[in-house]
């Protein structure tokens, strides 16, 4: 019985892994918002939790961050995640595109965020969609709490980007 139960628990391991897919459009007041979010030094400072920012050239940066892990998630030992992520940003017309791969308690961590900014009479319209790939994390830490920590993140980014100026 234990055997059968440890082969389970290994096969459940080895499936494939699902990327996540968080989508979205929100209102933006901010002024010359595709410059912002052209510019890593602008932007970085909307990054929840942001240790540490190194810019590489004008399209290439480092980010290191931390995730907080709730307490209703019950690991008392784990307070916080850390994630070191290189980021790529490309733009063509009024789409940027940010691809970020990096590491997290020594799993590989990937994302793609392609937001398209539609310019109105006294704000921008900001439409987002992220991939988000964390690969074994997902099953360590569960993917009600990856949604909640994804959702937050995405919450306080949009929000910085709205207000900041």
């Amino acid at each position: 019985m234990k055997f059968m139960a440890a082969v389970m628990l290994f096969q459940s391991w080895r499936r494939p892994f699902r990327m996540i897919e968080l989508s979205g459009q929100n209102q933006v007041k901010r002024p010359n918002l595709l410059a912002f979010l052209k510019e890593p030094s602008a932007f970085s400072k909307c990054i929840p939790n942001l240790e540490s920012l190194e810019i590489k050239s004008p399209n290439e940066f480092t980010a290191k961050f931390k995730i907080e892990v709730p307490e209703e998630m019950g690991v008392s030992y784990l307070k916080n995640i850390g994630i070191k992520m290189n980021f790529t940003i490309s733009s063509n017309n009024n789409t940027v595109k940010m691809q970020g791969e990096g590491r997290s308690m020594g799993l590989k961590v990937k994302i793609e965020i392609s937001i398209e900014v539609e310019e109105q009479e006294g704000y921008s319209l900001m439409s987002w969609r992220a991939l988000v790939d964390i690969g074994v994390l997902e099953r360590m830490l569960g993917k009600e709490y990856i949604n909640k920590f994804s959702h937050d993140i995405i919450s306080k980014l949009v929000t910085c980007i709205s207000v900041s100026s």
